[in-house]
């Protein structure tokens, strides 16, 4: 049971790093274009840095899904891949559906892998309200300087 145990906690800092990575790769992406202004066309501007963002967390995501998906196969949990990444991905957003399940002592590490898998959602949730802020504040910014030169 402890060594288990210790196996869920070892993979849950390895997508704690991976997360990390995406989320520091994500931040740098949009602090570059933070600096660029607006534009002509704000809504389209705003789009695109959200859909990159978006694309690069849940990528991210997937591959955290992938992991524990190989981790389950590398244990003999499931036949094959496809079945583990069923199970990876339904317990990592944790959905939960019950169709399929792990057995004997590997049950111990589906709610570690739905504990992470919060964890790695709240950080992108955490990331995009951070974003959305960061938007906000320069759109004001970006239109009150156009009323002012307007008015």
């Amino acid at each position: 049971m402890i060594r288990v145990i210790a196996l869920g906690l070892l993979a849950m800092l390895a997508c704690l790093a991976f997360q990390v990575l995406a989320s520091v790769f994500a931040a740098r992406y949009f602090a570059r274009a933070s600096r660029q202004p607006l534009g002509p066309k704000p809504l389209r501007g705003i789009f695109l840095q959200f859909s990159i963002l978006m694309v690069v967390l849940m990528i991210g995501n997937i591959v955290q899904v992938a992991f524990w998906a190989l981790l389950y196969r590398l244990l003999g949990a499931f036949a094959d891949f496809e079945t583990a990444m069923y199970f990876s991905g339904v317990t990592f957003t944790s959905l939960g559906y019950g169709d399929v399940v792990l057995n004997g002592r590997m049950r111990l590490l589906g709610p570690l892998q739905a504990a992470n898998g919060l964890m790695m959602f709240g950080i992108t949730t955490a990331l995009f309200i951070s974003v959305i802020q960061q938007v906000t504040a320069k759109w004001i910014a970006a239109q009150s300087a156009r009323t002012n030169v307007g008015g």
